[in-house]
């Protein structure tokens, strides 16, 4: 309360002075929660308390825009100002190369683009010339034209960012064989259910041994369900210790051979944080407890009703839970397999029936002959789950022009703000903007004015819409609504192996609880459109994300359920936007070195409109870099998300497969090339391969800007960049490197030497480079 106290009264900087910080995170979630950009520091930290320690917090706030007095700090030292050293040229190249004489783009002539061009720019003179006709000809013709080619200008460039998900049916011709022991782990509340027996019953039936491994509340915890893990796969002979080593932390487990869990089924709300359902926060915790207990078999999540495949398929409301709530796994399971591909085996929604072609059905995909790792099993057959464009744009559908009282939660934030101005130009009388904060939040007032300006009352509402009684009271208060915009969110990210189940409440509570209540205060009215605002890490997983894709894989499927009931609903998973809000974080600036550039604010918006007009229930709208983020996607991991996407048939086409297509022969290639150096020179070729990955990771075009001797931390590493250079490095040279390697091994030269160590089974000499990283 003290700090939302200190920022009601308009402070934005904080510097913890202290020995080392320990405030500074609280703080920065507090602000964070009430949409309040900040600045904080500590002064000093921990084993480095000296004047350069107090210097460098003092730097880190004067290029942060706080005005510091260096005269104080250096004035009796005599310092004095001195240019800024000179640097080699790198000689990349970054201008366009010409394009051929006679093409530009789009296939047209240069006939072709002047004639465009003049009409355009409608100009009757330049189009006149280019035909050979009078001007005065042209007539009312030429405004007509260049309205034509800006139409089809804008519907091209959105066509081009609109994807869907469609389910592909897969063959069902392959036998499947499955062996040794697997874990079936199920919540002790739906003991009774059939597809426990089913699993069971499917891996019998296949070769597998089946261990059902039950848990209850006393199991809520990430050590006490580790030590549970750990006490049954001892007790029945699952896990060997032989072959540990303490330096990685992990297990052989030979034994166990795959685990499948059906805790998702269960959806009571979790005990001490009731935004979560029990069978979401175990998922999530079972993840974290298999590592802990050493169990590297494949993780399979089950789900029951959590998808839809199509127009037949459609999403019920099953009691006690909305299906909303089973999607959460969903989500959090495609980000999980970005950052933990060897321990995730995938995603399996089940079907109503169960019976022996669904026991086959689900063999063949626990089995792995299938390839798939997003499926889901129906009466009718089994479907993967792929990423497509979406069908070109309809003409002849009605606009929407919103009009009314138009509520838009989040409405003083970045994103909230854009989609307000829209609303506002295009006629609606009424905007109600939601904001904890109120008119207190940043740049509320300037909104407002803008608002008005363009002729729209505004009501700015200092309301939580995660407290239903809160949100009722406003929409009672303001009266029947025409349209509501979902933009609330709150970030608090983290990888999945460092979440917690209260992480996930304070996400879950805005942007799942919030749109639900939005859906049950609203379903009687006659609304226009209803739109959420998801993610694309809700659509395909983003590392680092696995506090923010299931939120959105939720919305997803709360707006197919709400289409299911007759409702409008159109959620749009967006990729990257300009103009603040998340692109411009560090988030942000992780989306776009995997190719996820930012879509500028006004065709965002209108994608935004086109979505609602064009009748999507559920839209993708990203601009993509596909040979970028293709790579990135696939860097550890094949994915046959995204195998149907044109662009990516035409990269494997042309030899792009992913990184770990190749790893098989990446790796005998390396272990070829190792066997024929010294050990000088085995040592270097491994340092070069770290160098080389950490360029790719942060984004440097050349592996000779990676010192050897530079911390990992120095270079700019963090949780979600270790966790992607792991998996590289993993995939590159076969060894299995725990999630802590950057900070084990804290230098390229130092995980190059324990790499050499872990695949030549030898100590050898240390490896000597130059600071520099020179070789």
């Amino acid at each position: 309360s003290t700090i939302e106290g200190l920022l009601d009264l308009g402070h934005t900087v904080f510097v913890e002075a202290s020995p080392h910080p320990v405030l500074t995170i609280g703080i920065q979630d507090t602000a964070d929660a009430t949409d309040t950009p900040i600045i904080t520091t500590g002064s000093l930290r921990r084993d480095d308390g000296g004047s350069a320690r107090f210097l460098a917090a003092l730097a880190e706030l004067s290029v942060r825009g706080v005005t510091a007095d260096w005269r104080q700090a250096f004035g009796a030292l005599g310092a004095q100002h001195v240019d800024l050293p000179t640097y080699p040229f790198q000689r990349e190249r970054f201008w366009v190369e010409p394009t051929a004489r006679g093409v530009v783009r789009d296939g047209d002539t240069i006939a072709d683009s002047e004639f465009w061009a003049a009409i355009e720019r409608e100009d009757a003179a330049s189009l006149a010339t280019v035909l050979e006709v009078d001007d005065a000809s042209l007539g009312d013709l030429l405004p007509a034209l260049s309205a034509w080619r800006r139409r089809r200008h804008e519907r091209s460039a959105l066509e081009a960012i609109r994807y869907q998900v469609n389910w592909k049916p897969l063959a069902d011709d392959q036998a499947a064989t499955l062996s040794g022991s697997w874990l079936v782990v199920v919540s002790q509340a739906d003991a009774q259910h059939e597809w426990v027996s089913g699993v069971c019953e499917a891996l019998a039936q296949h070769g597998a041994e089946p261990v059902v491994c039950p848990v209850d509340e006393r199991h809520m915890d990430r050590a006490v369900l580790s030590a549970h893990l750990t006490s049954l796969t001892t007790a029945t002979g699952l896990t060997s210790t032989t072959g540990t080593t303490g330096t990685t932390g992990t297990s052989s487990a030979t034994d166990v051979r795959g685990v499948v869990s059906l805790v998702a089924l269960d959806q009571r709300p979790h005990p001490d944080f009731a935004s979560v359902p029990v069978g979401f926060a175990m998922t999530v915790l079972l993840t974290q407890a298999l590592g802990d207990a050493g169990v590297e078999a494949p993780l399979w999540s089950l789900t029951q009703r959590a998808v839809s495949t199509g127009p037949g398929d459609t999403l019920a409301e099953p009691a006690p839970a909305p299906a909303p709530a089973s999607a959460l796994v969903w989500g959090i399971g495609r980000v999980i397999a970005l950052e933990q591909p060897l321990r995730w085996g995938g995603l399996i929604d089940l079907p109503t029936e169960v019976n022996a072609r669904a026991y086959a059905q689900l063999a063949r995909v626990l089995s792995g002959v299938s390839g798939e790792d997003q499926v889901a099993i129906r009466a009718v057959g089994t479907f993967g789950r792929r990423l497509a464009h979406a069908p070109a744009l309809r003409t002849d559908l009605p606009s929407w022009n919103p009009s009314g009282t138009v509520l838009v939660t989040g409405g003083t934030g970045a994103l909230g703000g854009h989609i307000a101005r829209w609303l506002a130009q295009q006629g609606a009388e009424h905007l109600v903007l939601t904001s904890r904060r109120g008119m207190a939040a940043p740049g509320a007032s300037e909104l407002v004015a803008d608002l008005e300006m363009a002729g729209a009352a505004v009501t700015v509402a200092e309301c939580d819409v995660a407290e239903r009684a809160q949100l009722a009271a406003l929409i009672a208060e303001i009266g029947p609504l025409t349209a509501v915009v979902h933009t609330a969110a709150l970030l608090d990210d983290a990888t999945v192996e460092s979440l917690t189940t209260e992480q996930l409440h304070r996400v879950l509570r805005v942007k799942a609880d919030g749109a639900m209540h939005l859906h049950e205060l609203t379903r009687d009215m006659e609304l226009s459109a209803f739109v959420l605002f998801s993610s694309l890490s809700g659509t395909v997983g983003t590392p680092g994300q696995g506090n923010y894709a299931p939120g959105n894989a939720f919305l997803d499927t709360l707006a197919e359920c709400r289409r299911a009931q007759g409702l409008v609903a159109t959620s749009v998973a967006w990729g990257l936007w300009s103009g603040g809000g998340m692109g411009e974080t560090e988030a942000g600036e992780v989306a776009r070195r995997h190719g996820v550039p930012a879509l500028s604010p006004e065709l965002a918006v209108a994608a935004l409109r086109t979505a609602v007009e064009q009748g999507d229930t559920v839209v993708t709208v990203a601009d993509i870099e596909w040979e970028r983020h293709y790579a990135a996607f696939t860097a550890t991991r094949p994915s046959p998300l995204l195998a149907d996407l044109p662009e990516v048939r035409r990269l494997v086409d042309a030899g792009a497969a992913s990184v770990v297509e190749k790893t098989g022969a990446d790796r005998s290639g390396l272990g070829e090339r190792l066997a024929g150096l010294d050990g000088a020179g085995q040592r270097r070729l491994l340092l070069d391969l770290v160098r080389r990955n950490v360029a790719v990771v942060l984004g440097h075009t050349d592996p000779e800007r990676v010192p050897s001797h530079r911390a990992f931390k120095e270079l700019g590493f963090d949780s979600v960049t270790a966790v992607e250079f792991r998996n590289r490095l993993g995939a590159a040279t076969g060894l299995r490197l725990p999630a802590t390697a950057v900070f084990d091994y804290p230098t390229p030269l130092a995980l190059a030497e324990y790499a050499c160590s872990e695949l030549l089974g030898t100590a050898a000499e240390p490896l000597h480079t130059e600071p520099s990283g020179s070789l």
